[in-house]
């Protein structure tokens, strides 16, 4: 009779910790493996973060002094600054004249690993018509900024 009560109490207490094990709150599974690297600050998604246009353009391709108010005979430099990694991109630049014409376009593939910057140019001898220019910036073909300006005589 005694080992009858035991396997009792023993069924019981065991009963008991299941029930109460079912109230805590489960931690959360290990990460799997897929063979995929976790994400780092290296590798943070890679954005476009500003477009600015001058008449200058530093050795680290940023622009020295950025205006929108060109002479016709200037060389216009276009600067496109982004942060983030990827494989590689292609960072494209169409530049047109007031009435819409397309006067050229230019695309640069890059393989950024952090910050960086992308140096366009646009200039001609015989110099520039006065009037309002614009440049678009494309990333693998999606808009990406605008800037623009002016030529004055």
């Amino acid at each position: 009779m005694r080992s009858q009560g035991h396997r009792f109490f023993t069924l019981a207490v065991g009963l008991a910790t299941l029930a109460l094990g079912g109230c805590k709150k489960q931690a959360p599974a290990p990460p799997s493996d897929t063979g995929a690297a976790s994400p780092t600050a290296s590798s943070a998604e890679f954005s476009v973060r500003g477009v600015d246009v001058g008449k200058q353009i530093g050795s680290d391709k940023r622009i020295s002094n950025p205006t929108t108010s060109f002479a016709p005979r200037d060389t216009i430099y276009v600067s496109v600054a982004t942060e983030g990694s990827a494989p590689s991109k292609t960072i494209g630049v169409k530049w047109s004249y007031q009435d819409g014409q397309t006067i050229k376009e230019a695309k640069e593939t890059i393989a950024p690993t952090g910050p960086a910057a992308t140096e366009f140019h646009l200039a001609k001898a015989s110099g520039w018509p006065a009037g309002k220019y614009k440049v678009e910036v494309t990333v693998d073909g999606s808009p990406a900024g605008t800037k623009e300006f002016e030529v004055k005589k």
